[in-house]
């Protein structure tokens, strides 16, 4: 394999993992899916759960890290995330064989890859965006982010693809009947989610600057449809005068699909 391949298990409310592999690597950012259902969905790639070299944390929530413990002890992984998102997990009574570091939010080597964390705006102990590079390649991953400020682009910028959250409607969460106004304010807030409007906002810049592939991730299932959010970046990229048909590649993950993509 001479190029980077991304592939989105799933990503959504109820589970989020995903798998950036090279040739000589194979990593995943989060485990929100139970290992069974992980190694269910890493073998529909034909890939063994034996084959994981590191899982890497944006952060502690559940849909991120439901999987992660059973994971990780069983095939021997080692787990990477911030300081703050490790002390939640000690608290929680991880088991203490299974190997933690602490990444901060600085650059550092993974085997052949370089990793770079990004500080990211949301509802938990800390939470971390990341691009990978390799031989040339970059990939980058951001959900779970109420906004999207300058330095933020910054970090994406220049990735030949992007993972990023398109979660929510405006409208459908502004009516959405079964959320209280409380859960309503948290998803739209600066430390919840980021809108189809602020992700084809933020794409807009992206693909000024050069990336090609954007997929979008992490839709909410009461307050967004893949078409919703698909139209929404496509439209604000068509008033620019990019043709999404030829110049562009936007896709959407699913929640209960493995997405894959080669760059």
């Amino acid at each position: 394999m001479d190029n980077i391949r991304v592939s989105v298990l799933g990503s959504g409310s109820k589970g989020n993992c995903t798998l950036i592999e090279t040739s000589e690597s194979k990593i995943l950012i989060d485990c929100g899916f139970s290992a069974r259902e992980t190694v269910r969905r890493l073998e529909q790639l034909g890939i063994s759960a034996m084959e994981i070299n590191g899982i890497f944390l944006t952060h502690e929530h559940k849909d991120h890290t439901l999987g992660l413990e059973n994971f990780a002890s069983k095939f021997n992984i080692p787990i990477f995330a911030h300081a703050l998102t490790l002390t939640e997990f000690e608290r929680s009574g991880i088991k203490k064989y299974i190997e933690l570091n602490d990444i901060a939010t600085q650059d550092f080597y993974f085997r052949e890859l370089t990793i770079s964390p990004f500080e990211v705006s949301h509802d938990s102990k800390h939470c971390n965006g990341y691009s990978v590079y390799c031989q040339g390649q970059k990939v980058s991953l951001a959900t779970d982010l109420g906004y999207i400020d300058d330095n933020i682009i910054d970090s994406l910028s220049g990735s030949d693809t992007i993972v990023i959250e398109s979660n929510h409607d405006i409208n459908m969460l502004k009516h959405n009947p079964n959320y209280p106004q409380t859960l309503k304010n948290r998803i739209a807030g600066k430390c919840g989610h980021l809108s189809n409007v602020d992700c084809a906002c933020a794409i807009t810049k992206l693909a000024q600057n050069g990336t090609k592939n954007f997929i979008l991730a992490h839709l909410s299932q009461q307050n967004n449809t893949a078409s919703l959010a698909k139209s929404t970046t496509t439209q604000a990229l068509n008033n620019l005068g990019a043709d999404t048909d030829k110049e562009l590649n936007i896709v959407v993950a699913s929640q209960d699909n493995v997405l894959t993509k080669k760059i």
